[in-house]
Parts: C-alpha cells; sequence; structure tokens
C-alpha cells in the first residue's frame, strides 16, 4: 500500500525542520506511542498499538533516519512486529517553501503487513494508515505554532501603549507647568544678576568717596586773630 500527502505550515522552515527533527517531538506525536527510545544516532526503538478496523496489535521494532539533509528531509524505514503480525514501511519527508513565508511538509511511504492485519481490506488499511499520518501532522502543528509563539514574543518588540484622552490631558497640563516653572527660574535668576550689578555698583561708589581726600581739622581752642 501506498500513501503520499502534503501540510503546509505558516512558519519558516528552519522552524519546521527544527521541531520535525527532535526526537522528543517524534515521541510526542506518534499516537498512543508506549515508549521512544534512541539506541543509536537516527536509530529509535519504538513500541507502539496499532488498531485496524477489529483487530489490536502491540508493534515493537524499529525506526531509522537515513539520507538526512538538514532543512531539506530524510528517508524512513520502520520494521514493528507483534505475537500476531508485523508491519514493514519506508518512503521521504521532505520540505518546501511555500506561500507568504509558510513550509509545506511532503510525505511519501510504503507500508507492508502480515499476519493477522493481512486478513483485513487494503481501503480499511488506508484509512488507518492516513487517519494515523493525520493524527501525527496534527500533534506537529501544535509543536510548529508553540515555537513560532515563543520565537515571535521574544523577537518582536512590545510596542509602547496608546495613551488616553486622560493621560494627553495630564501630560498637557506637566507640559504647561513644566513652561511656566521655567519662567519662574529665569525670572528670579534676571532678578538676583540686577541685584548683584546694584549692589557692586554701590560697592563702587562707596569706595569712591571714602578714597577722597579729607580737609584738615583745625586744632582745638584755634581762635581768629583780633583787628
Amino acid at each position: 500500500m501506498k500513501l503520499a500527502g502534503r501540510h503546509t505550515f505558516a512558519a519558516g522552515r528552519e522552524v519546521v525542520w527544527g521541531v520535525l527533527y527532535d526526537p522528543v517531538v517524534l515521541a510526542d506525536i506518534l499516537p498512543g506511542v508506549a515508549s521512544f527510545e534512541a539506541v543509536a544516532s537516527n536509530e529509535y526503538r519504538v513500541t507502539l498499538p496499532l488498531r485496524v478496523g477489529q483487530v489490536v496489535d502491540r508493534f515493537a521494532g524499529t525506526l531509522w533516519l537515513e539520507h538526512v539533509v538538514p532543512f531539506t528531509g530524510f528517508d524512513f524505514r520502520a520494521d514493528g512486529e507483534s505475537p500476531d503480525g508485523l508491519a514493514n514501511a519506508h518512503g521521504r519527508v521532505y520540505l518546501e517553501d511555500a506561500a507568504e513565508g509558510g513550509t509545506s511538509l511532503c510525505y511519501e511511504a510504503e507500508i507492508e503487513v502480515g499476519g493477522r492485519l493481512s486478513s483485513v481490506s487494503g481501503r480499511l488499511l488506508e484509512t488507518t494508515a492516513r487517519a494515523f499520518a493525520r493524527r501525527c501532522l496534527e500533534g506537529l502543528e501544535r509543536q510548529v505554532d508553540m515555537r513560532t509563539r515563543i520565537y515571535t514574543s521574544l523577537a518582536a518588540p512590545v510596542p509602547p501603549p496608546t495613551p488616553t484622552g486622560a493621560t494627553i490631558s495630564r501630560l498637557a497640563g506637566l507640559r504647561r507647568g513644566a513652561t511656566l516653572l521655567g519662567i519662574l527660574l529665569a525670572v528670579v535668576f534676571l532678578l538676583r544678576g540686577l541685584d548683584r550689578r546694584r549692589t557692586q555698583s554701590l560697592a563702587q561708589q562707596v569706595a569712591e568717596i571714602l578714597a577722597q581726600p579729607q580737609p584738615a581739622a583745625r586744632p582745638d581752642g584755634d581762635t581768629a586773630e583780633s583787628s
């Protein structure tokens, strides 16, 4: 059975890739995953219950990511076994630029099943596989939205608050008060300057008077000559 699809995110390629290639995110978006453990670089041990119609199997297997090209995509292989069957899948996941700065995630997969699952109709298998892929993409969408909000809140400057009518009136009153205060201070400084100049002029006049020669005083008892 072959499966293909596309999903567009309202985020840049760097953000989508950072989420898609994160093992923690992969473990979170796989529906019903029981365990997800990294055993080597790009190799993970997975335990996952699957329900197809009336058939419910618990698969344990390995997921490999291969031919990884950062910010572009990777190939994948997955082998899983259960007590009553097996499932194998391989394909590719890749990113493309979309309109308005978005990113499209495209996937192609080929799936083979055996055991009890082989008794299920191909149409039901395809419906189940598409539902599984849709739930994975929904989980990925939530992760992308979360990181987009975080990056936006950190990068975007906070706009100044819009002043209200009361705030504008208050600011106008403060400006008028500041202007009047400035005028009063200027007048005070001017008057002080005038007082200093007047004081200096008066002191100069007094000094000039004191510096003038005084007439000699007559001796005591000195009288005019008699005729």
